[in-house]
């Protein structure tokens, strides 16, 4: 038994905060990398999402089955939590914000490469930008993708197909 699977059995079992916890500082990172990328240049909110993610993962963790690995099962939540939120203020009109904002931290994010990537994928569709950073960034497969967000075999392999010509056209028209 994986040592997630102790944590959550611990969890489930005695109601075992800190085995809670110790799941949370082994995934924090990936999720909150996972949220920023499609909260982009919002680290904040992401880190609201984030939040969010983790409290409904412990609410809801008797609905883990262990089929799939647990982080694709936390990508889902996550996903769910940032569509939701999506569509919430997709309702409340908001002020456009300059694009040179100044971020505490973009401080990390100064190289060319990395800003350049980050426009191409803002320029994605919210469904095939999760796809793309869930497949490349963290290394999902297809069938983990498709678990996490409750879609087709099939559309995540169209999803994952039509998000890397986009990136190649778009990345070949800034040359």
């Amino acid at each position: 038994m994986s040592r997630e699977l102790r944590l959550i059995a611990r969890v489930l079992a005695h109601d075992d905060h800190e085995a809670f916890a110790a799941l949370v500082r082994l995934h924090q990172s990936a999720v909150r990398r996972f949220l920023r990328r499609l909260t982009a240049p919002d680290w904040s909110r992401a880190d609201d999402l984030a939040q969010e993610t983790f409290w409904k993962a412990y609410r809801h963790l008797a609905s883990f089955q262990g089929r799939g690995r647990f982080s694709s099962w936390l990508f889902g939540i996550a996903y769910q939590v940032f569509i939701t939120q999506q569509r919430r203020a997709s309702n409340i009109a908001h002020l456009p914000l300059p694009d040179d904002l100044p971020h505490l931290e973009d401080a990390a994010l100064h190289a060319t490469q990395q800003h350049t990537f980050d426009q191409l994928l803002d320029a994605l569709r919210p469904e095939e930008r999760t796809a793309i950073v869930l497949h490349y960034q963290h290394e999902l497969t297809h069938p983990e993708i498709a678990a996490a967000l409750q879609a087709p075999l099939g559309t995540i392999k169209t999803l994952l197909r039509r998000a890397r010509l986009k990136l190649q056209q778009l990345y070949g028209d800034r040359r």
